[in-house]
């Protein structure tokens, strides 16, 4: 059962977690305030590929010399 209750600015869901792990609810917990981030953001579609971009490009060079074998060019 769902129940939804608004009020007052605030959206209150109740939802039975059984035979849900507390795994399970914290990974359903954190796509609930994922998605509430995403909604909000005025990130762009180009400025989020931007940023995507730049991501990699600073985790590929934090992590090359370790994925990299020796000598490889």
């Amino acid at each position: 059962m769902i129940a939804v209750k608004a009020e007052n600015g605030c959206l209150q869901v109740t939802i039975a977690t059984e035979g849900m792990t507390p795994g399970e609810i914290n990974d359903f917990v954190s796509w609930l305030r994922v998605e509430s981030v995403v909604r909000r953001s005025r990130l762009t579609p180009e400025a989020a590929w931007k940023l995507s971009e730049d991501i990699k490009s600073d985790w590929w060079q934090a992590n090359e010399r370790r994925l990299t074998p020796e000598g490889a060019e």
